[in-house]
């Protein structure tokens, strides 16, 4: 339209001027003065005048959309429902073009919520999304340009106050895959109503209270010296049933080893008497002599008369009779 504008006080004016300038030669009566400088001067200014806003007429006629955006065509303030799209498009001199993005764009911001038990809750989150093509010229009509100022921070707002709204705060950063899904979910059906595709939602920060967070970490701590306690009962009381086992084994094999001793003893022992026994029922008189003879030397023991009429024996040593 400003285009337009411009055309017309171009072609007006050049007409205006051109006029005056051939009525200004018109009104020269000094006949030494020559008129047609003025007239034309004047036929010049508006001859070019004409062309200059019939040139922009022209031009102004045929409009680029950029790749990535889409056109929205408004007439005196009026905005048509079909967009123009990326591509060379001839458009009537009185009618605006206003191009919106349509690439996928980053909105990142920082929001507050709080959890089930009143304990505020700070959440950066990053929004992938994108204007969808044909609804643009809605939500330029609905909404206007900034339209991720105006719905986009009061959807991700409300909709991350409704998923802390039903966790605990301990368990708000354990469940943080989950509420990322909801809270994507949920941003994905709000926003679609105004023509806009969220593509991804990130969760890029989950913050407490300061008095919370060290209140929290004081409870990380007593959980880990807890802990840390526990295993030791624990490892001092497998230690003391390894020793327990260790000294029963070791008890158990030394028992072993005395009845395996005492085990032995006695078949030694009944070895022992049964060889005795039989040796003793092998021991007739005629053996016993018969041994005797064996191991006699031939000599006869010397009989002596003792003090008293006393009769004395006396049996060599075998060391006397080795001399003799």
């Amino acid at each position: 339209m400003g285009k337009l504008i411009l055309a017309a006080v171009l072609i007006a004016g050049g007409l205006l001027v051109g006029r005056f300038l051939v009525a200004m030669a018109g009104q020269v009566r000094d006949p030494t003065r020559s008129r047609l400088p003025l007239v034309a001067i004047g036929r010049t200014v508006r001859g070019a005048g004409v062309l200059f806003g019939l040139l922009i007429i022209v031009l102004s006629s045929f409009v680029v959309v950029d790749s990535g955006h889409v056109g929205v065509v408004t007439v005196f303030g009026n905005v048509e429902k079909a967009p123009l799209y990326n591509g060379l498009h001839f458009v009537l001199p009185y009618k605006d073009v206003i191009q919106m993005d349509t690439r996928v764009q980053k909105h990142e911001a920082k929001y507050d919520a709080a959890s089930v038990d009143i304990q505020a809750v700070h959440a950066v989150m990053a929004l992938n999304y994108r204007l969808i093509d044909d609804r643009a010229p809605e939500v330029y009509r609905t909404v206007g340009l900034r339209y991720e100022h105006s719905i986009i921070d009061p959807a991700a707002a409300e909709v991350l106050k409704a998923n802390t709204a039903v966790h605990a705060a301990n368990d708000i950063l354990q469940q943080r895959p989950r509420i990322k899904a909801d809270v994507q979910d949920g941003l994905t059906k709000w926003l679609a109503k105004y023509g806009i595709q969220v593509t991804e939602v990130s969760i890029k920060d989950i913050r407490f209270d300061k008095d919370f967070e060290q209140a929290v970490e004081r409870k990380q701590i007593a959980q880990q010296v807890a802990e840390q306690k526990r295993y030791e009962v624990d490892q001092a009381k497998r230690e003391a049933e390894s020793k327990v086992a260790r000294e029963r084994g070791e008890g158990a094999a030394v028992q072993a080893r005395a009845e395996g001793e005492a085990a032995a003893l006695r078949l030694r022992a009944a070895a022992e008497a049964e060889y005795n026994a039989k040796v003793t029922q092998s021991l007739t008189a005629t053996l016993i002599q018969q041994q005797y003879l064996a191991k006699w030397d031939g000599r006869l023991p010397q009989f002596v008369t003792g003090s008293g009429g006393n009769l004395l024996m006396q049996i060599p040593t075998p060391g006397r009779g080795a001399e003799r």
